[in-house]
């Protein structure tokens, strides 16, 4: 493919493709602009040829070694499945109980995430970030419940989730964007599985996948970023 920079047809959208996932990775990694990454984004969409797509990533750090059967979108930091950090069954405790109760209550960073936890916001909020969190193997069940408040959960990419929530007058969300769909099943009977249930009682329960480190805004800009580029190769292909 090097020899034919004007390959065509579905050698150049592989290549296309695997550029576009690159300069998505560079981007959440905040190692690009939005600007510069729009801009970038842009020209690869309309190249044509493998040479004017290498140069949107020339400078980049070499790309992760390719999978078995060279399929380069099961490559991409959306899509690959990011293994969980996985601590012995020993040192996970086995219950924990969380309360915003007129006012906030959060748990983050780096620690160890309970066989249990049980969360209640009451006209409060409860920030569960299990980015940094270390997993026990098998099921870890969060239990909340949300009235005139909200608890918010953060999941990396990678780590299962199952949610199984009931809104009344209120909204439990699992928020749907390429990271999460890059939350696969796994074969290990012994992966972890971050499992959520409870009730949102004219309040709200939202489960979002986010990136080590990213902000809330920064998730919401790269989510509206990846449906433009979705839209955009639909639109090429039909």
């Amino acid at each position: 493919m090097e020899g034919n920079p004007r390959a065509g047809g579905e050698a150049l959208s592989k290549v296309r493709q695997a550029t576009i996932d690159r300069l998505c990775e560079r981007f959440a990694e905040d190692r690009l602009s939005m600007d510069d990454f729009e801009r970038r984004l842009d020209l690869a969409h309309r190249a044509t040829t493998t040479r004017q797509l290498a140069a949107l990533v020339a400078g980049f750090p070499p790309a992760a070694p390719q999978p078995a059967g060279g399929d380069t979108a099961s490559a991409s930091p959306a899509r690959r499945n990011l293994p969980a950090n996985v601590v012995p069954p020993e040192r996970v405790p086995s219950r924990q109980f969380m309360a915003g109760v007129l006012g906030a209550s959060t748990r983050g960073g780096v620690w160890v995430a309970p066989r249990e936890m049980y969360a209640v916001a009451l006209m409060g909020g409860v920030e569960l970030d299990f980015r940094e969190a270390g997993f026990g193997p098998g099921v870890t069940e969060v239990t909340v419940f949300a009235m005139w408040g909200g608890v918010d959960v953060i999941v990396p990419p990678g780590l299962q989730v199952e949610c199984n929530g009931v809104g009344i007058l209120g909204a439990f969300e699992r928020e749907s964007d390429e990271l999460a769909d890059a939350s696969v099943v796994s074969p290990d009977p012994g992966s972890p599985v971050l499992r959520v249930n409870g009730v949102a009682l004219m309040g709200g329960v939202d489960v979002s996948t986010r990136l080590p480190g990213e902000r809330e805004k920064d998730a919401a800009r790269r989510r509206k970023l990846a449906r433009k580029a979705r839209r955009k190769q639909l639109r090429e292909r039909w």
